[in-house]
């Protein structure tokens, strides 16, 4: 689709009252099937997409943001029973088009969203009954995770390098503009920051209705900067205020973002400073109970920011753990490891969450994101009803295995108990022990933890390899 077709799609879905939806997808109809006449095969192709897409949407999670919002609406609603019968307008005007194949595609997708359990914990916790919500741990392929529910996404220099990869066609001409608008002369660093920029708008446009209609409580874009500064606060809170006016000029407003900061001491300073300065941030490269506590309470102390998040890199603790537990000559270590970050969460939640009556600490200003799963036991391990919300960022592999079969969702998942002996077990790993207890670390050694430093070694090289290719001819 066209980001013309996009924005029509958002405003239909998004801004429609439900008593004018039959009249204004009935103009849209139309307009679309005009258009498709005289249109090239490629324009063809768009349109018969756009108009698929609309019907999706209409049985997806997106309709229950307005169409079907009760706060919004009362008894006034579109029923299921007029989405439906918009869905089949659609699809018969899609028949009518020859685009049998796209008619097809919005029957699968509607029943593989009536079978989907992110959809089901989407609309639990619209309805009150769970307190989690989840995005795209990815930087592409956002539209589609929102159908399921998703109400952010994170993007790092991995993931942006990824998605120029995987849409060469979209990503390669905007990187030939840019190189174009900023001269012959190429500084590889500005044109990563003005090419992550770009990735970054797409994202915040499609999830600003999103964060309007929650009053700029859901909605956001997880944007990393440069992960070669991540013992450089002054460089992160330049880079943050840069890029954040950037932003802001290109929406018109106040960006739906927030900047992952590195869990080092530095990255410390920079949340302090950045969160008093009203920009929120999600911190990463986070993985133990030390650093949740030091950048909750920097935060709590600082921030003026709407929604700050503290990231769990679940998988990138659990791995080195086990290859630890594998050492110690743990036998089922490969299932031991995966209650690692689980017991790390456990001991978070309370302590950060609960008040000092019950033996926590209260805060308030910042909220825990799961991410870096490795399978589905890290998403059923993340739910909760309790009164501070839970965030879970996927990655659309893992999304589509949690999909895969239908599952319970336990309002309750979090406190899952650790099976009998396994505690002791992780406690023969030196990394878990770090991580578990509250003063395993002192904020000098977090950039040197084995995690941590694996992970930024990693973002790096990657940083690298796509400051070659934003230069290369």
């Amino acid at each position: 689709m066209t980001n013309e077709q996009v924005s029509i799609l958002q405003d239909l879905i998004f801004y429609t009252v439900p008593g004018d939806l039959a009249g204004r997808l009935g103009e849209f109809r139309s307009e679309m099937k005009s258009a498709y006449g005289s249109a090239d095969e490629a324009g063809k192709a768009d349109i018969a997409e756009a108009i698929a897409e609309s019907a999706i949407d209409l049985k997806s999670v997106l309709a229950n943001w307005n169409l079907q919002s009760k706060d919004k609406y009362g008894a006034a609603i579109a029923t299921d029973a007029q989405l439906d019968e918009q869905v089949a307008a659609n699809v018969a005007l899609l028949k009518d088009l020859g685009a049998s194949e796209e008619a097809a595609r919005v029957d699968a997708e509607i029943k593989q969203l009536g079978q989907s359990n992110l959809v089901k914990m989407t609309r639990m916790t619209l309805a009150g009954e769970l307190n989690t919500w989840w995005g795209n741990d990815y930087a592409t392929g956002l539209r589609k995770a929102m159908q399921k529910g998703a109400i952010l996404v994170t993007t790092n220099p991995v993931l942006v390098d990824i998605a120029r990869k995987e849409q060469p066609e979209i990503w390669t001409p905007v990187r030939d503009a840019l190189r174009k608008e900023h001269g012959d002369s190429c500084d590889p660093v500005t044109l990563a920051y003005a090419m992550t920029i770009q990735v970054v708008l797409t994202n915040a446009r499609l999830l600003r209705p999103i964060w309007e209609i929650t009053g700029g409580n859901l909605g956001y874009v997880s944007l990393q900067l440069n992960p070669k500064e991540a013992s450089n606060a002054d460089k992160m809170v330049e880079e943050a205020t840069y890029v954040y006016g950037q932003i802001e000029d290109a929406l018109g407003g106040t960006p739906n973002i927030v900047f992952k900061l590195p869990g080092t001491a530095a990255g410390i300073a920079a949340a302090e400073r950045i969160t008093a300065a009203g920009m929120g941030v999600n911190i990463t490269v986070n993985f133990a109970l030390p650093q949740q506590i030091a950048f909750a309470g920097a935060i709590e102390a600082n921030s003026t920011a709407k929604v700050c998040f503290r990231t769990q890199m679940d998988g990138r603790l659990d791995d080195p753990v086990g290859e630890q537990l594998q050492e110690a000559g743990v036998e089922d270590w490969e299932e031991v490891k995966k209650w690692a970050t689980t017991a790390i969460r456990q001991r978070e939640y309370h302590l950060l969450n609960h008040p000092p009556t019950e033996g926590g600490l209260g805060f308030h200003k910042s909220f825990a994101l799961a991410a870096s799963g490795r399978g589905a036991w890290n998403i059923e391990r993340g739910t909760s009803n309790g009164p501070v919300p839970n965030f879970i960022t996927i990655f659309p592999d893992k999304a589509a295995d949690y999909d895969s079969v239908p599952r319970e969702i336990d309002p309750d998942g979090i406190w899952a108990p650790l099976p009998e002996g396994y505690l002791d077990k992780l406690m023969q790993s030196s990394i878990f022990r770090q991580a578990y207890e509250p003063d395993g670390m002192m904020p000098e050694e977090f950039i040197d933890f084995v995690p941590a430093a694996r992970t930024l070694k990693g973002f790096s090289e990657t940083y690298d390899e796509f400051l070659h290719w934003v230069c290369e001819a």
